[in-house]
């Protein structure tokens, strides 16, 4: 795969490059002027400026390469959640789900081999499927500042192989006055539903007994019912004559309507007894829920091109034996993370002890319910009109009587998470140059992670005991499915309420028959129980030699997993438990130099090495063990599972940033990155002959597990740019602009494939943000692009899976009517963007196309 720019991207590269230069080198001489004259005024500089600068002054003076948002921003910004507003900086690509963002990947490395820390400690997961956080979880207003950091230092954790998500929470000693509050209330407007969202946070903070101690609890809250239609086709494949050169096996179209809620709390304890002590004790809880209602109608009408009768144009025609469904999910999702911990400082001439003891807990509660209508045999006749990227297919004959109840499932999905770890870190200063150190550390991580999947399965009942969705008052009322340029009908939806009081009254009956083999595997094979212990230990030099600084060092981290699954007999019935474990260790070399030739001008060379430890159901024994007796003592079968012996993925990261500080709050940078990556990791599958298991000999028997591979290659470059253009006269002077560009490249060789591009790793991401502050008015207009990246690997490249670009047009701005109070507005999906992912690297074949529309608030907020 080649980097490319589009010719649309050169055009506004090169047209902001040429406009900017000149106010560049104006402020850069009247920096010099200034400082010649000796004759600098003073300014007092606030709001979204200050908040700016105190971000470009976190990214000058980190040791490692940083980016950061300080908590003024996050609340100046139009995001939902943490997840959106690190979209902002440069590298970040976020996957949205419903219209909200929830995974962060860093520099083309997807979010499960990245890292979210609080406070540098791991924050875990509550999801049972993957290391990925979701970070919709999170509400940005909880924090003091975010960071992603994309080379680490030695005495950070080596888990993230794109980087890490650092969230810092508030203290009480960053306010500099011994008693403050502030919050914000704000109500909204759908444009889609015609709903009012509402948000809501506050902090309140002191500083006591002499400045000794310090106080502050932050809390937030945000309700969100809204609704998102869509468009899902399935399995697009190649079939001759047909102008999008294939067909879907069927068409899908939804609404959704969603509840989405948010409540979080975080405080600090903070004690300096003495200058040189420091003591506190943090806490953050966050609970993220979604009530979800889902109707869905779908028919199956390209499984069998045989059934089809194509017209000329190669776009439309007939399909005969069409299958037809209609289902109804209610879903309901509650996540939540609780992290609590103890430290301190201790200086005592030239050594500094630091410690930390944290515990961590983190919770899925999922139940869900499902119904499915469908015809009784494949009969329809259908019209399909392949032309319109919002395809139809409309049946001749159809009613409610036709589709009969099929099946009922009933899902009860728990999953917790709890964390301990104790590090401990002792510096010295060293006599060389300026603020030199020399550091060594421990740290131990216990996980204890599980997971329990259950889902019930019903299905109808003999032929005397079958009901319609015609009977008993089961039918809802005709929903429009409203994509801008189609809408759908879906005639034949579902009446939640009547359906659930009929399950209620009759699950007990001939109407409904219980799946026994179905509920019993839905039951066992996403079980699991872990135990994660990472004994972690380094040593490092922080050293500055005049102009030069070099920080170097060695970190060494012994992972050990305990992982107990089950196995399951499908012939049979039986469940057995099953239990690996396995064992790594990984020695981590890490070297930075920091260089300033001037004092406006960073240059940063950097190599780490970083892990990307396996998703735990990778790690999951068991698995679900197909047989059949084919002759007498002549058997065949299959087992795909887990593989507790996976190393992770390793990857040799190489970094080179300059860094230009050419004015007050400006900066313009570039840097390029390589990571060479070790060991991905893979499906394997294989035949077996003569194979014996649990004392059955097989004549063939078919064997998948995860495997390690060989290696692979992320390498790109960013380019950013901020500047506030105090320079202008009048009320220009309150413009500002900032922008920021990634190009990447990967390859992954998978075996039986070749070389493929990393999943979830966009080729190009850009943003750029004109914002505007003066006397008492501040306005913000952004746009973030994240271009299409593949998502999932099939066999072969016509089933890879892809997102399209995704483009976020945001606007906010805000009045003080007061020293302390403003008012505020802030403008969501101006630009109506809709969520589009496809299949085979053709954007015509659609397998999803979400709408949500736009969201408006105005809002209130004040601080003392």
């Amino acid at each position: 795969m080649r980097m490319t720019m589009t010719g649309a991207s050169r055009l506004a590269l090169a047209v902001a490059m040429t406009a900017f230069a000149p106010g560049l080198a104006q402020a850069q001489d009247g920096a010099q002027d200034g400082a010649q004259d000796g004759a600098v005024e003073e300014l007092v500089v606030t709001g979204q400026r200050l908040s700016q600068q105190r971000a470009i002054e976190t990214k000058r003076s980190a040791t490692a390469v940083v980016d950061a948002i300080s908590a003024d921003e996050i609340g100046r910004l139009a995001d939902k959640n943490v997840a959106e507003n690190v979209e902002r900086l440069p590298g970040v690509g976020v996957s949205y789900d419903q219209g909200e963002g929830r995974y962060v990947s860093i520099r083309g490395a997807p979010a499960q081999l990245n890292n979210v820390t609080l406070n540098g400690v791991e924050v875990g997961n509550p999801d049972g499927d993957s290391r990925a956080l979701p970070l919709d979880v999170v509400s940005g207003q909880l924090l003091g500042r975010i960071e992603v950091v994309k080379a680490v230092t030695p005495d950070m954790d080596a888990q993230g192989i794109g980087g890490t998500v650092n969230l810092v929470t508030q203290s009480p000693f960053d306010a500099g006055k011994d008693l403050f509050a502030r919050g914000s209330v704000q109500a909204g407007y759908q444009e889609f539903n015609e709903k009012v969202p509402v948000q809501g946070d506050a902090t309140f903070g002191a500083v006591f007994g002499d400045g000794r101690w310090g106080v502050i609890v932050g809390v937030n809250g945000s309700s969100r019912d809204y609704r998102s239609d869509g468009l899902y086709p399935d399995d697009w494949r190649s079939v001759p004559g047909y102008a999008r050169g294939g067909l879907p096996t069927n068409i899908k179209f939804t609404n959704y309507t969603l509840k989405r809620e948010r409540i979080g709390v975080s405080g600090a304890l903070e004690f300096r007894p003495a200058d040189a002590d420091k003591l506190y004790v943090r806490g953050l809880f966050s609970r993220f829920t979604e009530d979800e209602y889902r109707q869905r109608s779908r028919l199956d009408f390209g499984a069998n091109p045989a059934n089809i009768t194509l017209n000329s144009d190669g776009a439309t025609g007939v399909a005969r034996n069409v299958d037809a469904r209609q289902d109804l999910r209610l879903e309901y999702k509650e996540k939540s993370i609780s992290s609590a911990s103890f430290g301190g400082e201790h200086e005592r001439g030239p050594w500094l002890l630091q410690y930390d003891l944290s515990w961590g807990y983190n919770e899925l509660v999922e139940p869900n319910q499902g119904w499915q209508f469908r015809l009784p045999s494949a009969n329809l006749t259908v019209d399909f009109d392949m032309r319109p990227l919002l395809y139809t297919a409309e049946p001749r004959t159809m009613s409610a009587g036709a589709l009969q109840f099929r099946q009922y499932t009933a899902q009860d999905e728990y999953g917790d998470e709890t964390n301990l770890a104790a590090k401990v870190d002792l510096k010295r200063a060293i006599d060389i140059g300026q603020d030199s150190f020399f550091k060594v550390g421990l740290k131990v991580r216990d996980t204890d992670k599980m997971f329990d999947g259950r889902t019930e399965r019903w299905d109808r009942g003999s032929a005397a005991n079958r009901f319609t969705l015609a009977d008993f008052g089961l039918q809802g009322p005709v929903m429009e499915v409203d994509l801008g340029d189609y809408t759908y009908l879906n005639r034949y939806t579902i009446d939640a309420e009547a359906m659930q009081r009929f399950t209620a009254e009759n699950l007990a009956s001939a109407r409904f028959v219980r799946n026994a083999a179905d509920s019993l595997a839905n039951e066992t094979l996403s079980d699991y129980d872990l135990t994660e212990r990472i004994y972690a230990g380094y040593v490092m030099a922080d050293v500055d030699l005049g102009g030069w600084r070099l920080i170097g060092g060695w970190r060494v981290e012994r992972t050990e997993t305990d992982v107990q699954g089950f196995r399951l007999d499908a012939e049979e019935g039986g469940v057995t438990p099953v239990s690996r474990s396995g064992e790594y260790v990984n020695f981590l070399p890490n070297v930075h130099l920091r260089f300033e030739p001037r004092e406006d001008l960073v240059v940063r060379l950097a190599y780490t090495r970083t892990l990307g430890r396996p998703q735990y159901p990778q790690l999951k024994p068991g698995g679900e063990l197909e047989w059949v007796e084919v002759t007498p003592g002549v058997f065949e079968g299959g087992l795909s599972e887990g593989n507790a012996d996976l190393k992770p993925f390793v990857s040799d990261n190489f970094d080179a940033t300059i860094e230009w500080y050419f004015a007050r709050g400006g900066l313009l940078s570039a840097g390029a990155f390589l990571k060479k990556v070790k060991d991905p990791i893979f499906n394997f599958s294989e035949t077996r002959t003569n194979f014996v298991l649990d004392g059955r000999t097989y004549a063939r028997f078919g064997y998948s597990q995860p495997r390690n591979a060989d290696e692979g290659e992320i390498k790109g470059i960013e380019l950013a740019y901020q500047q506030q253009f105090t320079f202008l006269p009048g009320l220009w002077s309150g413009f500002g602009a900032a922008a920021n560009v990634t190009i990447t490249d990967s390859s992954l060789t998978v075996p039986g494939r070749g070389e493929l591009a990393f999943p979830a790793q966009s080729d190009l991401l850009w943003g750029a943000q004109l914002f505007y502050q003066k006397g008492r008015f501040e306005a913000a207009l952004s746009y973030h692009h994240t271009g299409k990246a593949v998502q999932g690997l099939g066999g072969n490249d016509e089933a890879d899976t892809w997102d399209d670009d995704f483009k976020r047009l945001d606007a906010k701005a805000s009045y003080a009517l007061t020293d302390n109070v403003e008012i505020y507005v802030d403008l969501q999906n101006l630009n109506d963007e809709v969520l589009r992912e496809y299949q085979g690297g053709r954007r015509d074949w659609l397998t999803n196309y979400e709408r949500y529309g736009r969201t408006y608030y105005l809002g209130v907020s004040a601080r003392w």
